[in-house]
């Protein structure tokens, strides 16, 4: 990739307030997500104008979810950037929990008892009920990950997605072993920089 991929978690939403499993559901952002959507907005803006690109030049890729329109409108209005209905892929869209989604991890261990204790055992293989595990989400990942890169080729990438499918795109682009990629943040006031084989963590506070 000549140009930078720039990878951004949505802000907090309700559920993740309540530790909530979301997969391919949905909650709208806090306030507090609102607000880190505003200040990754600012952040972008910044790195682009110290990069020299302007953010008309930036491609945008994002999960076609709810909770990351929302980011990427708010973030997007901050940054100057554009983008349609064509910039939303399927493929990043959050790792789907199946039955899971919408449940409190209590909730989860009063309807499945043990499954949270067997998921934390083999996180990578492990498929809740109906859902996807890491292997599935690698996949599409991977796909993803390939077309944006070659958009990187001519221009900057921005891909807004989510905490689970976001550290599998940077593990896939740094390639590192799985048990890295899970050990791997998932922030919603910081964004990632990868570009030449590295991944730059950029904190969005205090961004001018």
């Amino acid at each position: 990739m000549h140009h930078p991929v720039y990878v951004f978690r949505h802000g907090e939403t309700v559920w993740n307030a309540e530790k909530r499993a979301q997969g391919f559901l949905d909650s709208p952002l806090t306030e507090t997500g609102r607000a880190q959507a505003r200040a990754m907005g600012r952040a972008l803006a910044h790195e682009l104008r110290q990069a020299g690109h302007a953010p008309a030049d930036v491609v945008v890729r994002a999960s076609p979810l709810g909770r990351v329109r929302e980011t990427l409108a708010l973030a997007a209005e901050e940054a100057g950037l554009a983008h349609h209905e064509g910039s939303f892929d399927d493929r990043l869209r959050e790792m789907s929990w199946g039955e899971w989604d919408g449940l409190t991890g209590p909730e989860i261990e009063a309807r499945w008892p043990g499954a949270m204790a067997a998921r934390r055992l083999d996180r990578w293989t492990y498929e809740p009920p109906g859902g996807e595990n890491y292997i599935a989400a690698s996949a599409r990942a991977r796909a993803a990950l390939d077309d944006i890169a070659a958009l990187a080729m001519e221009r900057p990438v921005a891909v807004f997605a989510h905490g689970g499918i976001g550290r599998v795109l940077r593990g896939l682009f740094l390639r590192v072993p799985e048990a890295e990629i899970l050990d791997m943040d998932q922030p919603q006031d910081a964004f990632y920089r990868l570009h030449r084989d590295t991944a730059a963590r950029i904190v969005s506070h205090g961004a001018d």
